[in-house]
């Protein structure tokens, strides 16, 4: 297996990263995941706008997020993939041990602009074909402890780790997160609910909430998505509730702490947004030139 560390193409095995890179230490880093269907990465120019910007707020310097198109084409390349998950991790980087003080080993401020350690790797995935209907989760309401800046996509990931250690406690598939009375978002996926004839996703306003690529991408997709606050009562009583995310693509809640949600399938509205998933896929992937191996 093929890894990308610091603009280089390695064995995973002789990959290495300092022990005091401060992604290990402060958990100081930002990641993005993301999909390639038959050699083409899916919703880049998304998934580097949100790295950018997250750049930006968190202060880490000396990295191109506009780079990370090229170093996916290469992942892919040396792993001979073309349906997959890509994995891209930028950290503030290690101070040099040999110079810096020992006090600054610690400091929550880097002395200094460091180099960042940028880090990605390929695993494979099915493709298109294995789109052909949502899955179904069983999911746990459980209380958002998390930081209130859940815009950032953070390598910090002991909330959601938290929540999925908690769905597994309660046997279930997954963990949905409300606060105040409203959901927020699941464990790694956006919140869609089917209530009547509308469909609904909390909003991201006030930045406590990941606006995930894939629900941009739907949102786009069918404009009449409503965004405004989902209750937990409103949440309870959905005739459908749905999880969008890069790896789940369009997951159905059937069950929510092992009450049934509608009739406890995948709806109408679960497979309807994943056919304009799948087309959305399929635009980029003729928007690439590429070939569209089959049809779902």
């Amino acid at each position: 297996m093929k890894v990308h560390l610091n603009g280089q193409l390695l064995d995973a095995a002789a990959a290495r990263v300092s022990p005091f890179d401060r992604g290990f230490v402060f958990g100081d880093g930002l990641y993005e995941g993301l999909r390639a269907f038959d050699g083409v990465p899916f919703a880049m120019r998304l998934h580097i706008e949100r790295l950018r910007e997250g750049l930006r707020e968190t202060r880490i310097e000396g990295f191109d997020p506009d780079s990370l198109a090229a170093r996916t084409d290469e992942l892919l390349r040396a792993n001979a993939l073309r349906d997959a998950f890509v994995y891209w991790q930028v950290t503030r980087g290690a101070p040099d041990v040999a110079r810096a003080p020992t006090t600054q080993w610690r400091d929550r401020t880097a002395a200094s602009p460091l180099a960042p350690t940028v880090f990605g790797y390929a695993v494979p995935l099915p493709g298109l074909d294995a789109c052909a209907e949502p899955a179904a989760r069983r999911i746990t309401l459980r209380p958002d402890l998390r930081w209130l800046r859940g815009h950032v996509k953070s390598i910090s990931l002991m909330g959601s780790v938290l929540g999925a250690y908690e769905a597994l406690d309660a046997g279930c598939d997954d963990a949905v997160y409300q606060r105040d009375g409203f959901v927020t978002e699941g464990v790694a996926t956006n919140v869609v609910v089917r209530t009547g004839d509308a469909l609904v996703t909390p909003g991201v306003e006030g930045g406590r909430l990941l606006g995930g690529v894939t629900r941009r991408v739907l949102l786009a997709a069918d404009p009449s998505i409503i965004t405004r606050p989902v209750s937990v009562e409103e949440l309870h009583g959905a005739q459908e509730v749905m999880l969008v995310g890069t790896s789940t693509m369009v997951a159905a809640a059937t069950h929510i702490d092992g009450a049934p949600v509608g009739d406890a399938t995948p709806g109408e509205a679960a497979r309807g947004l994943l056919r304009a998933l799948v087309a959305a896929v399929r635009r980029d992937i003729a928007a690439a030139g590429a070939p569209v191996h089959s049809e779902t």
